[in-house]
């Protein structure tokens, strides 16, 4: 977890010209040096469409993966052969507990890793004055409702079952939804787990979320766009319903991340949260962009919108999504990815830059059309304007992260560059501000960069994590 990879010239330029990310960007090391504290840590094994494509499992295909991902020949082969999800699952859980609590050595000072799902460890961390100090804290989660092994072949077709999965799959699920949410056999469990992911899982309809050259290679067809199966609303309701242990006592929900779900899956999930009435459940974009869209071929409601700054496939969120998040006091975690944050024209002027500080500005400021979108969409809206934003890097995911911002590391640059655009758009340096409501104008800069980069995500996880 402490191995530092950090990227040469030679990866960034593989990055600008290639779109490779071909380093590491959330080792500890770097979190370290980053100022991060807390971190929302992704389960994931990696789903097998990657690497049994559309070119097979042979020679061109591994040269093909490697490249994208820089995996061994031996992890490669293992993924191919794959019979189950779950059992990956554990061994990345393993792992991740070997260390935990290991101190090393990194610039002179002792530090440490812990990972939980109990609130009151971060509080007592924070409290003892190690929290980003000597401590880093990860958050457990999962990318993919894959990991149930409810579907092991995602191009069966998504309609040959009328639950989406088999009699025999559902029950199997169900079971091991609740041995997750229990933390039965060794397991931990996620705070919350991204119901889709790139492919098809049985439980929902996904949206498009590969291209270039990635997209003529991997078939995402199958269940693209779809809503949610009888499998799914069944394995959601079995994540939140509220239960007792064998001593009575409240076992915690797991949480549901929208992120990579359908638009019509996700609607649906609205609808079905009504079922919960009481329980104030958040909804939370894990990583994420805007559209600038009120809703699919609607209309531009905001300045920003109507200057054409979003990319606006639907695997980005709309505007009453957001409205849903601000009104559940959800969380909206901002994706620092190149292919998510920005329409093609504003990405080809971000790329202008040449000095360091002119590309930490230019590139932060991407970031901050999305913060100011979504407050401008829940201003309009009657809502608080600075209080679901945070960043939701996907940071180790297969991204092209934005210039300037490679790694954890540039975090620690973040917070300044944000500072800058909050300053004069709230005090009005070059345009007038169009919030409408008096408390959201009245908001001070440093205010609003605390809130996007530490307290809005810790409010959220507070209340989902408990004591």
């Amino acid at each position: 977890m402490w191995f530092h990879d950090a990227p040469s010239l030679f990866d960034k330029l593989k990055n600008y010209i290639a779109t490779l990310t071909n380093f590491v960007q959330s080792d500890g090391t770097s979190l370290k040096r980053g100022r991060v504290a807390v971190v929302c840590l992704s389960f994931y094994p990696q789903e097998k469409p990657f690497f049994v494509n559309k070119l097979g499992k042979g020679i061109v295909s591994d040269v093909l993966s490697k490249l994208a991902t820089e995996f061994g020949q031996e992890r490669i082969d293992h993924i191919q052969d794959l019979k189950s999800y779950w059992e990956d699952l554990r061994l990345e859980m393993k792992f991740l507990k070997q260390e935990s609590g290991h101190e090393v050595t990194i610039d002179g000072e002792k530090v440490s890793y812990s990972i939980t799902n109990s609130y009151a460890e971060i509080e007592m961390a924070e409290r003892n004055e190690e929290l980003g100090e000597t401590r880093i804290i990860f958050v457990p989660t999962i990318e993919g409702a894959h990991v149930f092994d409810q579907v092991m072949n995602p191009n069966e077709a998504w309609n040959k079952y009328p639950d989406g999965v088999s009699k025999k799959e559902l029950k199997r699920l169900i079971k091991r939804v609740k041995e997750l949410r229990r933390e039965e056999n060794g397991l931990i469990r996620p705070v919350f787990i991204t119901i889709a992911h790139h492919f098809w899982n049985g439980l929902c309809g996904h949206s498009r979320s590969l291209g270039g050259l990635v997209k003529c290679v991997i078939d995402q067809q199958n269940a693209l766009g779809e809503g949610l199966t009888e499998a799914g609303k069944l394995a959601i309701t079995a994540m939140l319903e509220k239960e007792n242990d064998q001593d009575g006592n409240p076992v915690p929900p797991i949480y549901v991340d929208i992120k990579h779900m359908s638009r019509k899956s996700r609607l649906e999930y609205f609808n079905l949260l009504e079922d919960f009435e009481g329980q104030n459940i958040p909804i939370l974009v894990s990583h994420g962009g805007v559209t600038g869209l009120s809703e699919p071929g609607g209309i531009n409601q905001t300045p920003a919108a109507q200057q054409g700054l979003f990319m606006t496939d639907d695997i980005n969120f709309y505007d009453d999504e957001i409205v849903k998040i601000g009104l559940s006091n959800g969380l909206f975690g901002i994706q620092l990815d190149e292919r998510r944050i920005a329409s093609k024209l504003v990405l080809r002027e971000a790329r202008g830059n040449i000095k360091r500080r002119d590309i930490l500005y230019g590139w932060s400021k991407l970031v901050w059309y999305q913060i100011r979108h979504i407050a401008e969409v829940l201003d309009l809206n009657g809502q608080y304007a600075w209080g679901i934003q945070a960043l939701g890097t996907d940071f180790d995911g297969i991204i092209d992260p934005i210039n300037g911002y490679w790694t954890s590391q540039e975090l620690n640059k973040l917070d300044d560059y944000l500072l800058m655009h909050v300053y004069n758009y709230i005090k009005e340096v070059k345009e007038p501000c169009p919030l409408l409501q008096a408390r959201n104008k009245s908001v001070s800069p440093e205010h609003i960069v605390e809130r996007v980069m530490t307290s809005n995500a810790l409010n959220v996880l507070s209340k989902m994590m408990g004591s």
